[in-house]
């Protein structure tokens, strides 16, 4: 049988870049490393009320730390006079333990949400717990995602679908999707829907085309 790769971590330091950025020495590592998770398991808990797409982390020779949100919603997360935003950030440097830490976050806005595999995940499993159809959930997000400039995309909902007794596999597939190849720029997501029925699995697979060399994408 074929092994399944993960297509993110297959591209990630090709062309894909890695969602922490930081040297450290052997004596620290482990601590950065230990911190980072704790940084990421908070924020993603705010995914669904705040739209967050991705979450990269940056720390530099002073150990401070920079955190960037990409969001749907950066205006929910920044609120009046960035009020929420200190109060966001004072509750992920908490979750640290670690009160000495000079952390930043900073919001960036995503323009088309249509084509973040993350958020399309997210949307079909909020489908699927209020009780809809499962595969109008999978096309609404094909259609959203090649009106919004997708090249292809593929999603997959697994689990007991509608209630039956025995769980099966149910996807669709348009457009291209060279998971094989390197230079496809695919970017994947899944995440889980918990319904009366038991929990599902969801996963997407966004193309948005092909990386060259040169390339300033």
């Amino acid at each position: 049988m074929g092994q399944k790769v993960n297509p993110n971590g297959f591209r990630y330091g090709i062309t894909k870049k890695h969602n922490a950025t930081w040297y450290a020495s052997k004596n620290k590592f482990t601590n950065y490393l230990l911190e980072d998770q704790k940084i990421f398991k908070y924020i993603e808990n705010y995914k669904r009320k705040y739209l967050i797409g991705n979450i990269t982390i940056t720390r530099n020779s002073k150990n401070d730390v920079l955190v960037k949100i990409f969001s749907a919603k950066p205006g929910v997360i920044i609120g009046e006079g960035s009020k929420n935003l200190n109060i966001f950030t004072k509750k992920v440097k908490k979750s640290t333990r670690n009160t000495k830490m000079n952390l930043n976050i900073e919001i960036i806005p995503i323009a088309k949400p249509e084509l973040n595999a993350k958020l399309v995940a997210e949307e079909i499993a909020i489908k699927l717990e209020n009780r809809d159809s499962f595969r109008a959930a999978q096309k609404q997000a094909i259609r959203f995602a090649f009106k919004a400039g997708a090249k292809g995309i593929k999603t997959s909902v697994s689990g007991r679908l509608n209630g039956v007794d025995m769980a099966r596999t149910e996807g669709y597939t348009e457009g291209e999707m060279k998971l094989h190849t390197l230079r496809q720029n695919v970017d994947y997501a899944a995440t889980i829907a918990k319904t009366t029925y038991g929990t599902l699995g969801i996963k997407v697979w966004i193309s948005k085309g092909e990386i060259f060399e040169g390339d300033k994408k």
